[in-house]
């Protein structure tokens, strides 16, 4: 062809009887993609595309319809360039999901089923086909769901439901068999996500946090890898045990003492293998106070000695005398200068605290003072070190809030009484005088009721002990009570291995006989040591029992008298609480100004409510507005030293909360976090000369900065992802609570639980790129805008600077 041919030329091969059609296209001399080609040009190429459509769909005349033909075949046949091509042309297409995307989908929003389907049949309606038919989405969630027996152990075992309670038949529980095998293959399944963090902080190491609490009805063991991204989320914890029932040390070392010997081995190789590469694993010990002292064998924060790192004492907490700061940095104070608090504990201590305990337990009691307030040997091995005990961050931060704030209702109400009238003042003094009456009344409730459920149990024994002696249980010595409930069984609420004795007063003088075991005695194993108990007199001396025969009628009896008390009881206990209510009433009609301007700054400013239940307590997100919001709640309060001093101390706890972020601190951040802390430590005794320093502070003040100082963060070791799991839990119980089948039941839980903890949050996350306000901490919020400097364009933060985007070049 030459310059004079016409760009189309229709022709007739003879040979094949076939019209053929010959278009004209020049070579280009610049592609299509060249930024500086002009739009004719662009244009008369896109002519010659149509021109070559034409041809090929037809044989003469080509309609609409034949072309789209013939385009959408090459669409089909060539999705790569398709696709793009129409995105460049700002033209939408949709895109089926495919199976394991709409899985994703449906788990990351929480939809259930029957939504997921309407939302399906909606779009279709509307000629959308986005997501793929049922069937392949069921087959996907159940192999999510699947928990193998294998791999989990799921069954009935006899626990307390309640604490201090008989233990009850029929208890479902769930535990991972082999925990190092289970945790290698999770950390495994995050890797290939790409949910594993890669941080310098982290050392190339795998940091594992364990550790334990109740939720709702259930109690829970969860290890969760602080290297996972969203780590301290509830998806991102890992149950590796639960059962429905209370989180005594007995239930715990129940179900999960089979844990002490694998949790041994995890802390001695101290290695665990990811993508085929051998890392350092860094066991830590989290979970709210209660959790950590039943851990390591502790009596709790009401004991001698309250804390975990150090050796202070409760007494010294509770002198706050004249104010004196409470800072381990301040020199030649009484603090800095006390050996005890001084010294911090060690694991050498911990070991040697355990084995004088253990020695000295064969036949005495063990009170607080002694052994450093151990009291029971470790649920599981210790720590590789204390440091690896983590402070409960977030239980600080609610304890101190609602703390404080019933502190600063207090000082509101006493600004009240001086304006009281006489009539107001008298029923402030009945609502105590009724509020006294009534903790009494419920004291005295609850031990009638522990009494007789003592007694209940004591009668099935001696009913057991009459059948016969059980070979296989464990039993101990006989007493002199004609029927010895101990003989046949030890039942579950006596300690095996320290079963307390008790002599008669009469005919135990002089003669090995009238030693009495405490529990066949009717009396508890902790008043034995009562001075009341010394003059103790048996049955049989006060001639209430004769023989065998005796025994069984008579404690009877006793229990329908502790029955017809405990009924008593328990209606004193209701008409003194309908009393309090009444006068509580009262006094919430008549507050006073200060008081009441206050509640209704809560309840209407705040959007805060007291719960019904818990004391009238608030949850985690209220203590945080609160905190973050005291200026609010203070201002109807006069000018003057209240509103200062409570002013000083929320601004403190709200400027040090800020670090408690998921994430690890800046150097500056972890001497600003130690200071912020120190600084509390002079502020509040100063401030609140009558106030005891109570453990939580005392944690917050001298620990937390240690652990920060140590690792270098405090949000990324707290047991927020632990207590986000109880709601979560609780919510899927209630999806599957009209199974009625126990095992089942458990089951359906950890497998949709399971299913949250393997889901790819891809196409979820916020894309750098387009993120418009800065979230590197609370306190910055700037806005991010695009900047050129040496090349590069960057987006950065207009306060702080910090580049969370780099275009490629």
């Amino acid at each position: 062809m030459d310059e004079n041919t016409p760009d189309v030329i229709g022709l007739r091969e003879e040979k094949r009887k076939k019209y053929q059609t010959f278009i004209r296209i020049d070579r280009p001399s610049k592609p299509s993609s060249d930024v500086n080609l002009d739009k004719k040009t662009l244009k008369r190429r896109a002519d010659r595309i149509h021109e070559v459509l034409k041809a090929v769909s037809a044989r003469e005349n080509p309609s609409d319809e034949d072309i789209i033909t013939t385009l959408a075949t090459y669409l089909r046949r060539h999705p790569e360039i398709a696709l793009p091509a129409c995105q460049s042309a700002r033209i939408q297409i949709i895109k089926e999901l495919t199976t394991k995307e709409t899985v994703d989908l449906k788990v990351l929003l929480k939809l259930p089923m029957k939504k997921l389907r309407d939302l399906r049949r909606f779009l279709s309606n509307h000629n959308i086909k986005l997501f793929p038919s049922e069937h392949p989405i069921y087959n996907e969630l159940k192999a999510r769901q699947s928990i193998s027996s294998e791999i989990v152990e799921i069954g009935i075992l006899k626990l307390q439901e309640v604490a201090n309670g008989p233990a009850t038949k029929g208890i479902a529980f769930a535990r991972v068999k082999n925990l190092r095998e289970y945790l290698t293959e999770v950390v495994n399944k995050q890797a290939k996500l790409g949910n594993i963090n890669v941080h310098e902080s982290f050392n190339d190491e795998i940091w594992l946090k364990v550790g334990g609490d109740k939720g709702g009805s259930s109690t829970k063991l969860v290890g969760q890898f602080a290297n996972q991204k969203d780590g301290c989320s509830a998806d991102a914890t890992n149950i590796l045990g639960m059962f429905n029932a209370t989180d005594t040390y007995d239930n715990l070392s129940e179900v999960f003492g089979l844990y002490h010997s694998q949790i041994a081995d995890l802390m001695d190789i101290k290695t665990i293998i990811v993508n085929g590469i051998e890392k350092r694993l860094r066991i830590f010990l989290y979970g709210d106070y209660e959790f950590l002292c039943k851990y390591m064998g502790h009596m709790g924060p009401a004991s001698s000695f309250p804390c975990l790192w150090c050796n202070v004492t409760l007494q010294e907490l509770r002198k706050n005398t004249d104010g004196e700061p409470h800072c381990p940095r301040l020199k030649n104070s009484r603090w800095a200068n006390n050996a005890n608090w001084a010294r911090p504990k060690t694991r050498e201590q911990y070991v040697q605290d355990y084995a004088d305990m253990q020695a000295a337990a064969g036949g005495r009691t063990i009170t607080g003072h002694m052994f450093h307030s151990i009291s029971k040997k470790p649920l599981f091995p210790l720590p590789e070190s204390i440091e690896h005990i983590v402070p409960p961050s977030l239980h600080i931060l609610l304890g101190l809030g609602v703390r404080y704030f019933n502190l600063l209702e207090l000082e509101c109400r006493k600004l009240d009484q001086g304006n009281m009238a006489d009539e107001d003042l008298a029923q402030y003094a009945d609502w105590l005088t009724a509020s006294a009456d009534t903790k009494v009344a419920e004291i005295e409730y609850m031990e009638a009721k522990c009494a007789l459920e003592s007694d209940e149990s004591l009668l099935k024994s001696f009913e057991r002990a009459q059948r016969g002696r059980n070979v296989n249980a464990p039993k101990t010595d006989p007493c002199s009570m004609p029927i010895c409930a101990l003989a046949s069984s030890i039942p579950e609420q006596v300690d095996r291995d320290n079963v307390q004795w008790i002599r008669c007063s009469r005919c135990g003088e002089g003669m090995a006989k009238g030693w009495y075991h405490a529990y066949c005695a009717g009396i508890k194993e902790d008043d034995v040591t009562n001075p009341a108990y010394d003059a103790w007199t048996c049955q049989v001396c006060k001639n209430e029992i004769s023989g065998p025969e005796d025994v069984i009628p008579c404690q009877k009896e006793r229990i329908i008298s502790n029955k017809a008390l405990t009924k008593q009881k328990e209606k004193v206990y209701l008409n003194e609480k309908k009393k309090l209510d009444k006068v509580y009433e009262k006094i919430a009609r008549s507050r006073g100004q200060f008081e009441k301007k206050l509640n209704e700054r809560l309840e209407n400013d705040l959007g805060i409510k007291r719960q019904a239940y818990h004391s009238q307590c608030f949850v985690g997100n209220d203590c945080k507005k609160i905190v973050n919001h005291v200026e609010i709640l203070l201002q109807d309060l006069p000018d003057g030293p209240v509103k200062n001093k409570f002013q000083g101390l929320f601004g403190r706890l709200r400027r040090i909360f800020s670090f408690f972020k998921a994430d690890f601190l800046t150097p500056t951040e972890v001497k600003e976090l130690c200071l912020r802390c120190w600084d509390l430590g002079y502020f509040f005794p100063a401030n609140f000369p009558k106030e005891s320093i109570p453990p939580k502070l005392h944690i917050l003040i001298c620990h937390i900065p240690e652990m920060a100082i140590r690792w270098k963060t405090v949000g990324l070791l707290s047991e927020q992802g632990l207590e986000s799991l109880h709601a979560s839990i609780n919510s899927i119980k209630r999806v599957y609570a009209s199974v009625r089948d126990k095992e089942e039941h458990m089951k359906l839980v950890l497998g949709c639980h399971q299913q949250r903890g393997v889901t790819s949050k891809e196409g979820f996350e916020v894309s750098p790129e387009k993120a418009r306000t800065c979230r590197k901490s609370e306190s910055c919020k700037g806005r991010y805008k695009v900047k050129e400097a040496g090349g590069k364009k960057e987006r950065v933060c207009s306060k702080c600077n910090h580049v969370v985007y780099t275009f490629p070049t």
